[in-house]
């Protein structure tokens, strides 16, 4: 049986850093991870919160290039780490985690796709339309039209306040 490798971690330890390469997901078995951009300088900000069940890393290794985020414990955490090597057999023994992965996939997508949606809605409305509509004409009609097509086919519900 092919398990991967677990690895714990205690408060505050980091699991990943920005611009490391490692060619493995970790499956979260146990614990929070706090993924953050900039950490340790006063532009640290916290990007998501990972909990059991879902996976980190998984970016990098899909798209086989260096993190640009760290993920910290936020709790004692037990990750199991899959490598390229023992991805396939991973998944084929554990097939429900496929279904999970793609999960977390998911909602990594559609809380993109909410973010450009939002910051689409800021440019339309505060920003000088005429202006850009002139300047660029080309990229502006670009823009609303994809702007318009995620908004309506995702986020009727953009002006609602969350």
């Amino acid at each position: 049986m092919i398990s991967g490798v677990e690895k714990r971690f205690k408060k505050g330890q980091i699991i990943l850093k920005e611009k490391s390469f490692e060619l493995a997901v970790y499956d979260v078995m146990l614990g929070r991870v706090g993924v953050y951009m900039n950490y340790g300088t006063p532009e640290e900000r916290l990007v998501v919160e990972i909990e059991a069940g879902d996976f980190l890393n998984v970016i990098s290794f899909l798209e086989t290039r260096p993190r640009n985020t760290t993920a910290v414990a936020l709790e004692t955490t037990v990750v199991k780490i899959i490598n390229h090597e023992n991805f396939s057999n991973f998944f084929q023994e554990n097939p429900a985690k496929i279904m999970s992965l793609l999960e977390h996939m998911s909602a990594r997508m559609r809380a993109l796709q909410r973010a450009y949606i939002r910051a689409c809605h800021a440019l339309e409305e505060y920003a000088d339309t005429e202006k850009m509509k002139r300047e660029n004409h080309e990229w502006y009609a670009e823009h609303s039209r994809t702007y318009k097509f995620w908004a309506n086919l995702f986020f009727s519900d953009l002006d609602r306040k969350e």
